[in-house]
């Protein structure tokens, strides 16, 4: 009988104990960059930041996709056949996102 009312004790005790629990959120506040194009042979054009490439512009068109990078200011440059067809400077604030309209240069 005791050893009962001891387990029905130490129920009631680690019943009433909540476990800690604790939530963490990672907020991306980078600046993203995108592109709103005039024609669909303009997504063929290879984009460059700051001399880096990011592949084809197509990736990151407005409403879709946006190429996220450190804030500051920036030298966007597009190129079709590693001519420079397009470019701009441009200076994003953290967590600011611009979109730049591009024409066809054809």
């Amino acid at each position: 009988m005791r050893f009962l009312l001891v387990s029905v004790f130490a129920l009631m005790l680690s019943a009433c104990v909540q476990t800690p629990t604790q939530n963490t959120q990672v907020v991306d506040d980078r600046p993203g960059l995108a592109f709103e194009l005039s024609s669909s042979l303009a997504e063929t054009y290879e984009l460059k930041v700051d001399g880096v490439s990011y592949g084809r512009v197509g990736q990151y068109l407005a409403g879709e996709n946006r190429l996220r990078i450190i804030d500051g200011s920036h030298l966007v440059e597009l190129k079709k056949d590693g001519d420079v067809v397009f470019t701009q400077k441009v200076y994003l604030g953290a967590g600011s996102n611009r979109i730049l309209k591009v024409g066809n240069y054809e």
